[in-house]
């Protein structure tokens, strides 16, 4: 039953899946993994500097900011949202400015209310007639015109702020190399809010953050998060804004990214404390249309971290099918299947739980057994956006 003729198919058949899962173990769960190893190196040493008190706080210079919120009919989280940022435990002067691009009335009267207590609060908007381009670039064009300061931070009316850290976490990397530090804000369903197909709109959400979030810690960064990232006023100008990219209607966040980004001049910060919540009342329907314009604007960016883990998704699927023909070429005996059944058996334990350990850091939905499906059907699942987005094509552009 255990006895084995080796033949040149049992060979090559073995050979390539031992490669498949080296490939898998020390080149996909080793990007995973530097994800969720950034968020508790960078937590312990926020937890630090919060024990430390005002000590390394004096410690630290920490540059004036001015923290830009672009609003899209997002009056009712700004009263929860502004007061989180206008609080921040931050030792150094910071503005706050609210680009309005929506409801004028009723974001008016939450900025006319909260600017009875707040000195540092501003609010400009973008004209109603403008047509013909990025309304959302427009916007943080004139939330970095108004800005005083030159470090920016950036964020989103929909999002809120849990730490009062926050500022600190993502300021405190500036220094004469540091031009941009790149945050990340996790997806939060609000209340009442129902999303189909949950688990694995989580798993793409997750598997998309780790390639340009693990891409930026090896040094070789690329896009960012727009509702949570800094970067200096001067640069913005050096580089003519976002003048490259006109013709798409977004792009804020990874076409310029892209291009002003390099490996000396980015900073990441992943700490609990850094972290936003992007609420979203239409989980799914938001999702949808984010993923369509993510994937089309992807050939612009710079970095090949969506070629390699394709290829890790390839490696995935020729471990699987490796695995039954070695187990099918060696029988009747039982002990390549044995062999096959070992390998995969091990390569599968080690993903889960790397998986869930940065799920769980990311502030996703914690995955386990269906990870093994997520990974094998994801290939279709984004083949079948590209195919979308291609149909979509003229509602990413300003013009077409």
């Amino acid at each position: 039953m255990f006895e084995i003729y080796i033949t040149p198919v049992i060979i090559t058949l073995l050979s390539v899946l031992v490669v498949s899962a080296l490939y898998l173990l020390f080149g996909f769960r080793r990007y995973v993994s530097s994800v969720s190893r950034k968020v508790a190196a960078d937590s312990m040493q926020s937890r630090e500097e919060a024990e430390s008190g005002n000590a390394t706080a004096d410690s630290r210079d920490y540059p004036p900011v001015s923290v830009i919120v672009y609003s899209e009919d997002d009056a009712s989280n700004l009263e929860i949202l502004l007061p989180q940022i206008l609080e921040q435990d931050y030792p150094a002067p910071f503005e706050v400015i609210v680009v309005n691009d929506g409801a004028i009335s009723s974001t008016k009267d939450v900025i006319a209310r909260l600017e009875q207590k707040y000195y540092n609060l501003y609010m400009t908007f973008t004209p109603q007639e403008s047509r013909s381009l990025s309304r959302k670039k427009l916007a943080v064009t004139l939330g970095i015109k108004a800005a005083k300061y030159n470090v920016l931070v950036h964020t989103t009316g929909n999002c809120q702020v849990p730490s009062r850290h926050w500022l600190k976490c993502m300021a405190g990397h500036f220094s004469p190399s540091t031009d941009i530090v790149l945050g990340y804000a996790a997806v939060t369903a609000t209340d009442g809010a129902t999303e189909s197909w949950k688990r694995l709109h989580a798993f793409d959400r997750v598997r998309s953050s780790v390639e340009w979030l693990s891409w930026a810690i090896a040094g070789r960064p690329y896009r960012g998060d727009g509702c949570n990232i800094a970067y200096r006023r001067e640069m913005f100008f050096r580089n003519k804004g976002f003048s490259r990219s006109l013709d798409l209607k977004y792009g804020d966040d990874d076409v310029f990214v892209s291009e002003v980004v390099r490996g000396n001049n980015t900073a990441v910060e992943l700490s609990d404390d850094s972290m936003l919540l992007h609420m979203q009342n239409a989980p799914g329907p938001l999702y949808r249309s984010e993923k369509i314009r993510r994937d089309f604007t992807a050939p612009r960016l710079r970095g090949h971290a969506r070629l390699f883990f394709s290829t890790c998704s390839w490696a995935w699927w020729t471990l699987l099918c490796t695995a039954v023909s070695l187990s099918i070429a060696g029988l009747p005996s039982y002990l390549p299947m044995t062999v096959a059944c070992v390998i995969t058996l091990a390569v599968c334990i080690i993903l889960m739980a790397a998986w869930r350990k940065v799920s769980v850091s990311l502030g996703s939905r914690p995955i386990l057994l269906t990870f093994l499906w997520f990974m094998s059907y994801h290939p279709l699942y984004t083949l079948y956006y590209r195919m979308r987005g291609r149909s979509k094509r003229g509602s990413n552009l300003t013009w077409g």
